[in-house]
């Protein structure tokens, strides 16, 4: 630590001895996810550089408004926060399904009751279709089939997934495979264009 930093405040017990490990070879950052040609594969990052990419590859291509934009990017630096520590993924996936509830919210001008009934929307009002999505055209897989609840036995769904990690103990669960490739596939959806002012 800096003798600056010491200066400041004696008290930052947290910031002691901090150094940002380059490679992880014998403990890499794992995540789950959709790779081209493959819908889920474990992807293993040994170096800060690869899971910086990674990072900067969920990048939105699209132009929403800068609100929605600055929530995104604030969730992308959480992200790769998790590169000290791992389970730092799940408090960006929480940030994630927040980020894409408000951008629905905005875009079309509706105040919904929660993530289910925003994407419920979007799937059978607006109509978004898996061949809308990035991740569908790079990796197969169905996404759009997987987003509400299934009655049946509960799903994977992203309002389910955002449930379980508002109201549960987000940090004993592993990571969702594709959450932040399917979460930036539908911001660019709704916002493919600048924003009229």
């Amino acid at each position: 630590m800096s003798e600056g930093c010491r200066a400041v405040d004696s008290g930052l017990f947290l910031l002691s001895d901090f150094s940002l490990p380059i490679t992880r070879e014998s403990n890499p950052l794992l995540l789950p996810g959709p790779v081209p040609g493959n819908p889920v594969v474990l992807q293993q990052f040994s170096n800060v550089e690869k899971w910086r990419q990674y990072v900067l590859g969920l990048q939105l291509q699209g132009q929403p408004p800068q609100a929605i934009r600055s929530n995104y990017e604030r969730m992308l630096r959480v992200l790769f926060l998790a590169w000290l520590d791992a389970s730092v993924v799940k408090l960006a996936e929480l940030a994630a399904l927040a980020s894409l509830e408000a951008a629905i919210g905005r875009r079309y001008d509706k105040k919904f009751r929660g993530l289910e009934t925003a994407l419920k929307y979007l799937i059978e009002e607006v109509g978004v279709t898996d061949a809308d999505l990035r991740t569908f055209r790079e990796s197969g897989g169905s996404v759009v089939g997987n987003l509400l609840r299934k009655p049946q036995n509960g799903g994977s769904a992203l309002s389910e997934i955002r449930n379980r990690l508002a109201h549960g103990d987000p940090f004993e669960m592993i990571p969702w495979g594709g959450l932040f490739e399917v979460v930036r596939d539908l911001v660019d959806f709704m916002y493919p264009d600048a924003p009229s002012s």
